[in-house]
């Protein structure tokens, strides 16, 4: 049953490939401005565009209507991911001030956070406050341990060592 269902996309992806356009030498009888040519090294070829037929369109429709699907499921996939690195960020930042070198963590994951929080928000996620949350978490992050940072420098620089 499988191997139907897919044989009918590429089926159609087919019949719209080889229907769709066709090669036509180029006659002195064809005078036509929607005729594109395609020079070659020593001939000229001329690609002529026809309209699809009802079952092209019918299977480009399906094509799209799949494609928006997928795409909606891995902006979704995405969006969620952004919650999680935005959140293990912050974790990062809190971790970091009891134990040494796990702060610097932080950096990557909220870049990370901050991108794929993007990314699902321009792909159209039906989770946008996940994205928008997730981005947030990560900017935070970032701007945490960057004040974080010029305040043990300024206590570094103004604690007497020597």
């Amino acid at each position: 049953m499988k191997l139907r269902l897919r044989i009918f996309p590429i089926l159609g992806m087919y019949m719209l490939l080889t229907s769709a356009t066709y090669i036509v030498r180029p006659d002195t009888s064809i005078v036509n401005k929607q005729n594109i040519t395609i020079t070659d090294h020593n001939n000229s070829n001329v690609l002529k565009a026809h309209k699809l037929n009802f079952f092209q369109r019918l299977m480009v429709k399906f094509l799209i209507k799949k494609n928006e699907l997928l795409n909606g499921t891995r902006a979704d996939k995405l969006a969620s991911t952004s919650l999680g690195l935005g959140i293990g960020a912050c974790a990062s930042i809190l971790l970091g001030l009891f134990v040494p070198f796990i702060i610097l963590a932080a950096i990557p994951t909220g870049i990370a956070a901050m991108i794929t929080g993007g990314s699902a928000v321009r792909n159209k996620t039906s989770m946008v406050g996940k994205a928008r949350t997730g981005k947030g978490l990560g900017l935070g992050a970032l701007i945490t341990f960057a004040i974080l940072l010029i305040v043990a420098a300024i206590i570094i620089s103004s604690a007497d060592f020597i």
